[in-house]
């Protein structure tokens, strides 16, 4: 798990190794065998296994009876499903989402900041055969993201310093910034500017353009974004993109009531 935990927070363990196998799991694609899981989280196979067995008597996950394999279960869609008509702020950010694809043309996302990552909570895909989508609930680092570095450059310093010492930095492409010198640097004319670009650094020839979203306490609590071919955002003009994501990213902040200083 990427969570950054306080070091006196009180943790139950044995949950937390629960919840990193859910994780392993809900990644893999055709599931995965209680060695598997055993060996790419270093724990041991018995205790696994039984970690395991409970998950599949709660029904959080299942086990295919000729392979043996684990995937996510039934339960936990369930769940999911609820939590999503409960998502507050991904249902009122859906027309929003809904018109920023409008307007230009390409995949919007909204993302919130969770640690050292960005979660994927509401979307709106383009209907073009070549388009960027990403999985609601799928993390990826936030260095490397226009919603991750634009919500980055919005938190106190201490939060931004903690977050900085617990990532592990990647590098995807050639534009990836890899050290917490380089994210600082970008982060302080992000701020400034409003906006963030993610040019190219987590995939080549992909382009993300975002914004942030304020709630009535003044605080960035997710980002609104648009992200697609490069090539294609340069036809379309990268500066009305970015002025229409600052719109619409400004429309959805008053709507949450949010008032500017």
């Amino acid at each position: 798990m990427d969570n950054i935990i306080k070091k006196d927070t009180k943790t139950i363990g044995s949950v937390i190794k629960a919840v990193e196998v859910m994780e392993e799991i809900a990644k893999s694609d055709d599931g995965l065998g209680v060695t598997e899981i055993s060996n790419i989280l270093n724990y041991g196979v018995s205790a696994t296994y039984h970690l395991l067995n409970t998950l599949k008597q709660c029904n959080i996950i299942e086990q295919d009876r000729k392979t043996k394999k684990y995937r996510i279960g039934f339960a936990l869609f369930r769940i999911s499903g609820m939590a999503k008509r409960q998502n507050v702020l991904a249902n009122l950010a859906q027309p929003y989402l809904d018109k920023l694809r409008e307007l230009v043309g390409e995949t919007s996302n909204l993302v919130i900041l969770d640690g050292s990552d960005i979660v994927y909570i509401a979307q709106s895909e383009s209907t073009k055969l070549l388009k960027m989508f990403t999985q609601l609930g799928a993390k990826v680092p936030f260095y490397c993201t226009g919603g991750g570095k634009i919500l980055l450059s919005y938190q106190p310093k201490k939060m931004q310093d903690l977050i900085l010492s617990k990532t592990n930095f990647e590098k995807y492409t050639k534009n990836t910034l890899s050290s917490a010198k380089d994210i600082i640097k970008e982060l302080e004319s992000i701020k400034e500017q409003g906006y963030a670009i993610d040019n190219e650094e987590r995939e080549e020839g992909v382009t993300c353009i975002a914004a942030p979203i304020f709630d009535c306490y003044g605080e960035a609590i997710a980002s609104i974004s648009i992200s697609g071919p490069t090539y294609r955002l340069k036809e379309k003009g990268i500066d009305s993109i970015i002025n229409n994501v600052i719109l619409i990213s400004e429309e959805l902040s008053l709507s949450l009531g949010y008032i500017e200083d």
